[in-house]
């Protein structure tokens, strides 16, 4: 039997295969001022989508194009959910700001001097809410210009593993 398992893993992880899934662009105009402290910012409102046609998921990876409306020199992280931040955040305008401790980071925007960077997404939250349709990503705030930033998460593109 135990000569077996090795030979069942590696079956098993043949019948993976990918399926790739676009995501609905995201504009973050984040304000200048905000609460000092490192804080999450979601939007009000989550990206939503038609989940992929498949029941076992195995892992999501999202890649995409982060652009802001004036050159940084700032790693910004990128953070997910799924259940609605109106739960336990607090309101702010049209957002929600989080406490980070408490949130999934799922990947970086990496801007150096620059106003574009691309960027690739990985985690828990991220597989959980493409498999539902539903995500809120947001951003750590500090660290950003004083005056604001406006930030488009674009050409979002979610590789999606299927199989047992």
């Amino acid at each position: 039997m135990r000569r077996l398992l090795p030979l069942l893993a590696l079956a098993l992880g043949a019948c993976s295969l990918p399926i790739t899934i676009g995501l609905p662009d995201q504009t973050l105009q984040i304000p200048g001022l905000l609460p000092t402290g490192e804080v999450v910012l979601y939007p009000k409102d989550p990206l939503t989508f038609s989940p992929p046609p498949v029941d076992v998921i195995q892992s999501v990876e999202v890649r995409g194009r982060a652009v802001a409306n004036q050159s940084l020199n700032a790693t910004i992280g990128v953070y997910g959910r799924v259940n609605d931040p109106s739960q336990g955040c607090t309101p702010s305008g049209d957002f929600y700001l989080c406490p980070r401790e408490r949130e999934e980071k799922l990947g970086e925007l990496a801007f150096n001097n620059s106003s574009q960077t691309p960027f690739t997404l990985q985690g828990q939250a991220l597989t959980q809410g493409v498999k539902g349709g539903r995500l809120w990503l947001g951003v750590g705030v500090w660290g950003l210009p004083s005056g604001g930033v406006r930030l488009e998460l674009k050409d979002m593109q979610a590789t999606v593993r299927v199989g047992f």
